[in-house]
């Protein structure tokens, strides 16, 4: 299991994926920022806690920033990379 989680926001362009070296091609390390997910929603997903609860007590309840956004988190060290859509 890789170490790297690479978290995209549907609304992002093809072209901005590519521009912040996120592949396009490889769908299964690219996972799909839903609706309504802040960041205990990520660190969950990324495995760095056991459950979506457990991440907001531990200080992840807050909203995902526009943009891009990189973490190294965990005992493991792994990192987190996020491509958030911008509001226009």
């Amino acid at each position: 299991m890789s170490n790297e989680f690479n978290f995209i926001h549907p609304n992002v362009s093809s072209k901005d994926r590519d521009i912040m070296g996120f592949d396009d091609c490889d769908t299964d390390e690219n996972i799909m920022i839903e609706d309504g997910w802040i960041m205990a929603h990520v660190m969950h997903k990324a495995g760095v806690f056991p459950s979506v609860g457990q991440a907001r007590k531990n200080g992840w309840d807050k909203p995902i920033q526009p943009g891009f956004s990189e973490f190294t988190v965990g005992k493991m060290k792994k990192k987190v990379f996020i491509l958030n859509e911008i509001p226009a």
